[in-house]
């Protein structure tokens, strides 16, 4: 197992945070100068970004405005565009973390308290006026929202191209949103609708459309013909949708075995919020009479620790863990076999497999 992101993710996730760190500092001295506790909301939303996460949609997202530039054969120019955009990524993933806490109801992320927790708790320990769980969820959609303002404006400037697959990228994410609690409380464990909430949330969002932007936002996109365009964004989603299933499929994996010291969130969690995947499907499929019996527990919230154990015996025994574990080899092989047809650069196709073959060994 990969525990170390690689150096391409570090490089651009420390050119990513030195971008985000310039505009919250720009914000919250516009915002405090005019009322401190305006300023207040952008610092609370900046303790949510900074120092957080991997950064792997702005790696995606770079890795592929720098391959295609190269392929055109352009200089490296300007890249406060490429830059807009991996920041806006990061921005907009904050809006989807913020929002997806309120709605499973997380006490924590990336191993630290969620937003709508502790600004609940800060008005019981002040004495202020309200009812907590609501004031504190309140608080945590307008940051959600705020985040989501600040993404937008950082593509502002962006070709139309680039603004074209954002805003589409942005509807994606949120039926997937809604595809995924729907399901849930639906109860809709079956493979099909497991695999579309993957494709939505994780295969496009996550690593199809970073990889398109960084295409279009390259130095000379535009000079190229139309069906050179196309084959090139072709390509790129034939590399990053099978490797964006096998990042779900890790993360359903480490939702119930993960250590919650790595992957910051409580072991089990998503067997008690009960959400629907590919490893849940798998072993329904399989289960006998009294482990389906047992798998119906699945999305109670008040399953204990040693109901959580018993479901994952369940997935053990069943062999879904390890078809899963089978699934992730094969989807990022079949990104690997997609690597000689991509438009970008020899060296960035090196790049491209080190990416690859870390979301496939991710251990958080």
């Amino acid at each position: 197992m990969a525990n170390e992101p690689p150096d391409a993710i570090l490089k651009v996730a420390n050119a990513t945070e030195a971008h985000l760190r310039n505009i919250f500092n720009a914000e919250i001295d516009r915002w405090t100068d005019s009322d401190a506790r305006l300023g207040e909301a952008v610092v609370l939303l900046s303790k949510m970004v900074l120092g957080r996460g991997k950064r792997l949609r702005a790696a995606f997202c770079y890795w592929a405005w720098d391959g295609t530039r190269r392929w055109i054969d352009q200089p490296e120019g300007d890249d406060k565009a490429i830059m807009n955009a991996c920041a806006a990524f990061e921005l907009l993933q904050a809006f989807a973390l913020i929002h997806d806490d309120i709605m499973d109801n997380a006490e924590t992320r990336r191993g630290v308290p969620t937003i709508h927790t502790t600004e609940a708790e800060r008005l019981q320990r002040l004495g202020w006026r309200g009812e907590p769980r609501r004031y504190g969820e309140g608080v945590a959609i307008l940051l959600g929202d705020l985040a989501h303002a600040y993404a937008d404006r950082c593509m502002t400037g962006a070709a139309i191209p680039a603004r074209q697959l954002w805003d589409e990228l942005r509807i994606e994410l949120n039926l997937g949103q809604y595809l995924d609690i729907r399901s849930s409380a639906a109860g809709e464990s079956d493979r099909s609708t497991a695999q579309a909430v993957a494709t939505f949330k994780s295969a496009l969002y996550t690593i199809v459309r970073p990889l398109q932007m960084g295409a279009v936002l390259a130095p000379g996109w535009a000079n190229l013909r139309p069906e050179a365009q196309s084959q090139a964004l072709q390509q790129l989603d034939a590399f990053g949708r099978p490797l964006g299933r096998a990042f779900q499929l890790r993360d359903d994996l480490l939702g119930v075995i993960g250590e919650s010291s790595a992957t910051g969130k409580p072991v089990g969690s998503d067997l008690r919020e009960g959400k629907s995947t590919e490893l849940l499907a798998i072993a329904l499929e399989r289960a006998t009479p009294a482990q389906t019996q047992l798998l119906a527990t699945v999305g109670a919230a008040h399953l204990t620790d040693q109901a959580v154990l018993d479901i994952v015996d369940v997935l053990t025994s069943t062999g879904a863990i390890a078809e899963i574990e089978r699934r992730i080899t094969d989807l990022v092989g079949q990104a690997h076999n997609t690597l000689p047809s991509l438009r970008v650069d020899p060296a960035t196709q090196v790049t491209m497999a080190g990416l690859a073959d870390y979301v496939g060994l991710r251990t958080h």
